[in-house]
């Protein structure tokens, strides 16, 4: 039995000799117009050992039944105290004081990222995601995992990521993404499935460790699949066949020198119904327009100068470092 149970049961225990002791003073002391009040007080002074008078002169009877309150309630008291100490002791007080914390902060989290499965790659996600300020919280099945995602400095919930109720624990419902990244791909689908029928235009990115997991997962709602060994050997393929343009992938993803970032394209902005050249986007943000992305899902790559804009359109930019915060810059393009 768990310390905090034991705490529970010692608490209850005293509240039951409170309660029949001062019932039996009623019954005891009948005779003598014995109040609710004056039995209450009577258990209050003997429980406590205060010496005060009784607030009647006691009958033999009720003299046994104190001595009988005495004992019992000396033991419910050792308990309690035993009970109190062995929760401080094994830390279940500080952990139900965090698991408070804990719950009080996923619920104020709104549009944040939920990482279901902390292994290497959930890891690594959510510290990525973390670095680049953005809110996370994370479903980890896992208990050894606590003292590590505590480290590390996000919000969390320990259950099953298959079960619904963590998932609305970590947020769901408010979340802007969720990133599926179980080492068994039918978890990940089971979970895409039920997840798909709770929020459906929640954006779902996936692990798949089997590549022919990928349409599966792409029925259950999934917005986009990742395979690890796919993309690792697609790398080593660049990295032997392009080394050069790997490398630039890399350095613009680490945000040395450049980003690579996308925009897309509010209906109330001045873009919309203009042109790339009318835009000037690169002389207005220092950053050149790639790609774009139309709201239908067709993609235009190294687009026209004359290339219209319209609403919902992605813009893929690339830059100096600090384009991102030049992004919002855009909109006042007039």
């Amino acid at each position: 039995m768990s310390a905090r149970n034991k705490f529970a049961i010692s608490v209850g225990a005293m509240a039951g000799v409170f309660l029949v002791g001062a019932f039996g003073y009623r019954i005891i002391e009948a005779d003598r117009g014995v109040t609710v009040i004056d039995a209450a007080y009577m258990m209050v002074i003997t429980l406590s050992t205060v010496g005060f008078s009784e607030p009647w002169p006691l009958s033999p009877a009720a003299r046994l039944w104190t001595m009988g309150v005495i004992a019992f309630g000396l033991i419910t008291i050792s308990f309690a105290f035993s009970s109190l100490v062995g929760l401080v002791v094994s830390g279940e007080l500080r952990s139900i004081r965090e698991r408070t914390k804990m719950t009080k902060t996923l619920n104020n989290l709104d549009g944040h990222m939920i990482v279901c499965g902390y292994g290497r790659m959930g890891a690594m996600a959510a510290a990525e995601l973390k670095r680049r300020g953005l809110d996370v919280a994370v479903i980890e099945s896992r208990t050894e995992t606590s003292e590590e995602l505590r480290r590390d400095g996000f919000p969390f919930v320990i259950g099953d990521g298959t079960e619904e109720e963590y998932l609305v624990q970590a947020g769901l419902m408010r979340a802007s993404a969720l990133l599926l990244t179980l080492p068994s791909d039918a978890d990940n689908v089971f979970i895409a499935v039920s997840v798909h029928t709770l929020c459906p235009n929640l954006t779902i990115v996936a692990r798949a460790t089997n590549p022919a997991t990928e349409s599966k997962l792409k029925r259950a709602g999934v917005s986009h699949v990742v395979c690890p060994q796919a993309a690792g050997a697609m790398k080593v393929v660049n990295i032997l066949t392009r080394p050069a343009v790997v490398d630039f992938i890399e350095l613009a993803d680490k945000g040395l020198e450049l980003e690579i970032d996308e925009y897309v394209i509010r209906k109330t902005s001045p873009l919309v119904g203009r042109t790339l050249r009318e835009a000037d986007v690169r002389i207005r943000t220092g950053a050149m327009v790639v790609a774009i992305k139309r709201a239908d899902g067709e993609a235009i790559v190294n687009p026209d100068p004359d290339a219209g804009l319209g609403t919902h359109d992605t813009l893929i930019l690339v830059g100096p470092i600090g384009v991102s915060d030049r992004l919002d810059a855009i909109d006042s393009v007039g």
